[in-house]
């Protein structure tokens, strides 16, 4: 059955959506990255600050998109109106193949790792049966309605939240005469340029994320209203979050501790709390990686609805299920690949990752470079929200897309030239189908 999803989402859950699609497991790992990368911590703080101000600007972008085009698929929606239909398809493609089911099993992964350290999984075949049944779990979760995972989604995002808030709150409040630990020696920071690149490619992955609440639009209530509000309060959210929880490791670890550490949450928390902090923030770094596979099931199977519904290709992706309300073929279909992806790659967290960080900036600016086609091509349709700082902001991000595309390709060249192709495979299976 084709027809329109439901309009069921209010403000609460699309802000939490937009906080529980960027906080997944990066501000847990990546700081100690970003530290390795840049010499003092005062550095550290700059390239965390700079990609606050890329998301906002993103956010904001997005934002007008989002109230002038409030329907299922996101990015795809505002490619296919300002570019035409082979960007939009090769945008629905790569999400599909690369994007969103990479990084599924990717993170399914890093829960089953953390996982591991509290219970045995060999009875469900390790690590990788604990990622393939979280995919089955969230990918039928979401099957039976967006009720049922954006309830889901929102209890997992509030939990990380609370988590993430007492760790700071306990930093900031810390006694300011702790020495801060030294976890194992720290490696010599490389030349600025260099390092501020490869810190910024890596802050770039974690803030990524706040894009999937657009792809949602056509389940949101009055979504021209509360689509920008839900970005702003989101990202505001995220931005204290992010710079708070740096500030507070740096405080207790320093620099050279933070880019010596394996666990930085929990190498915080011991310090100022003991062992009982460290396995806290533990199971809630677990819990945050878990809900994050739903929101990413959640969202971008709409990308797939929205791809299908226009019979770009399998048209049957654009099917609602007639009791769940649901799009139902579009969800198995990426639960279905994200598991292909899982045991073809052999749980190779790096190398998923790669290829996702290279694929998704290049259509996040793409997405963002249709504010400036639209505003053109079709200045008539209603705009209730116009991103402030036009051109500049818009401009600001789509600059920072492309050389967060040129950093990951030349840091990770082997899956970027296999995007590339995913890419040229895409434009050969759209020719194919546009000619019958």
């Amino acid at each position: 059955m084709t027809g329109a999803l439901r309009r069921e989402l209010g403000l609460f859950s699309a802000a939490l959506l937009v906080v529980g699609g960027i906080i997944g497991s990066g501000i847990f790992f990546t700081p100690a990255e970003t530290a390795r990368a840049l010499p003092s911590g005062a550095w550290v703080l700059g390239v965390w600050a700079l990609g606050g101000v890329v998301a906002l600007a993103g956010a904001l972008t997005y934002a007008e998109l989002g109230a002038m085009l409030p329907e299922a698929g996101g990015a795809y929606v505002y490619v296919r109106e300002a570019f035409g239909k082979l960007p939009a398809f090769l945008l629905g493609w790569m999400t599909w193949l690369l994007i969103a089911t990479g990084a599924i099993a990717a993170v399914a992964l890093g829960f089953a790792d953390y996982l591991g350290r509290f219970v045995a999984t060999d009875l469900v075949g390790g690590r990788m049966g604990v990622a393939a049944i979280t995919i089955v779990v969230f990918t039928a979760t979401n099957y039976i309605g967006v009720k049922p995972g954006t309830v889901t989604a929102n209890l997992f995002t509030v939990a990380k939240i609370a988590a993430l808030a007492a760790l700071i709150l306990v930093g900031l409040f810390a006694p300011r005469g702790v020495s801060p630990t030294t976890v194992a020696t720290a490696p010599v920071a490389p030349p600025l340029a260099s390092g501020f690149a490869a810190a910024f490619v890596a802050v770039l992955f974690t803030i990524g994320g706040w894009q999937q609440t657009n792809m949602v639009a056509g389940e949101i209530k009055d979504p021209a209203r509360t689509l920008p509000k839900a970005l702003a309060v989101g990202i505001a959210i995220v931005i204290a979050i992010y710079l708070g929880a740096n500030i507070v490791y740096l405080k207790a670890l320093g620099r050279d501790g933070l880019a010596g550490s394996t666990a930085v949450a929990a190498d915080a928390a011991r310090h100022y709390v003991g062992a009982w902090g460290a396995r806290a923030i533990t199971v809630a770094a677990m819990l945050s990686i878990f809900g994050f596979v739903n929101v990413a099931l959640l969202t971008n199977a709409r990308v797939l609805f929205a791809l299908g519904a226009d019979w770009a290709f399998l048209p049957a992706a654009g099917r609602v299920h007639p009791r769940f309300g649901s799009p139902h073929v579009a969800l198995v279909m990426i639960g279905g690949w994200a598991l292909v992806l899982l045991f073809g790659t052999g749980g190779k967290i790096g190398t998923l990752l790669d290829g996702v960080v290279f694929a998704d900036w290049i259509f996040f600016g793409l997405g963002a470079a249709s504010v400036f086609a639209l505003r053109s091509s079709r200045p008539d349709l209603p705009r209730p929200y116009q991103v402030l700082g036009y051109p500049i902001l818009p401009a600001f991000f789509v600059l920072c897309a492309a050389a967060g595309v040129v950093s990951a390709f030349v840091a990770h060249v082997e899956m970027s030239l296999i995007g590339t192709a995913m890419l040229g495979v895409g434009a050969v299976v759209y020719r194919m189908r546009s000619t019958r």
